[in-house]
């Protein structure tokens, strides 16, 4: 019988990863609430996220689960581990997920014997510390409208700000700070007001 943590394997999903980086990789499917690695745990790879969301938690000073990042499909996460001894926090899957595992030895020997990877790199974490940065100012927002709105302006593409969800609406109403039915009202009184549009899945800016 497969290991939880191992169901029988899918199609991969692509990473936007550079080729090298994504060949590196070992793919894992994790079902829901597994842990892909626990606080204290040596740290032995970097992984980026196929498919789902895992959470990064922490527990605080009076005991209290902490969730300090949401990682998203299309991100990469545990970065720290190419320069620490051991995970500072305890990741686990949010639903079905489909992660890659980089051995950071491995990638630390790439980066300093291939230069152009190591831009690769620097552009790729440059990138996704922008969209962290964003998704920062956008919880800032406190009216729903403005949060929707500002994710298709800065996330979205083409003049109409063309953005679609990595996931389902409801794992987006999380990644907004948003409850699913606060998602749908919003989203709908906004197509109400001629300020949105939606083309089945895809989010337009009107």
């Amino acid at each position: 019988m497969p290991h939880p943590a191992n169901p029988p394997r899918r199609a991969a999903t692509p990473l936007p990863w550079p080729p090298a980086l994504e060949a590196m990789a070992e793919r894992r499917r994790l079902a829901p609430g597994t842990a892909l690695f626990r606080a204290g745990d040596p740290a032995r790879h970097v992984f980026g996220l196929a498919q789902g969301q895992v959470a990064l938690r922490r527990v605080g000073v009076a005991g209290e689960d902490i969730v300090i990042h949401l990682a998203q499909a299309g991100e990469c996460f545990a970065e720290a581990s190419l320069h620490g001894g051991h995970y500072h926090c305890t990741a686990e899957a949010v639903g079905t997920a489909d992660v890659a595992a980089v051995p950071a030895e491995a990638l630390r020997a790439r980066l300093r014997d291939d230069p152009d990877f190591a831009l690769q790199w620097s552009a790729l974490l440059a990138a996704q510390l922008r969209r962290t940065r964003a998704r920062v100012e956008r919880l800032c927002l406190r009216s729903a409208a403005d949060r929707v709105l500002h994710l298709l302006q800065t996330e979205g593409h083409g003049r109409d700000g063309a953005y679609t969800p990595r996931s389902t609406l409801r794992a987006l109403a999380a990644e907004l700070g948003l409850t699913p039915e606060a998602l749908y009202r919003t989203l709908a009184a906004l197509q109400r007001a001629g300020r949105l549009r939606r083309d089945g899945p895809v989010l337009r800016l009107r």
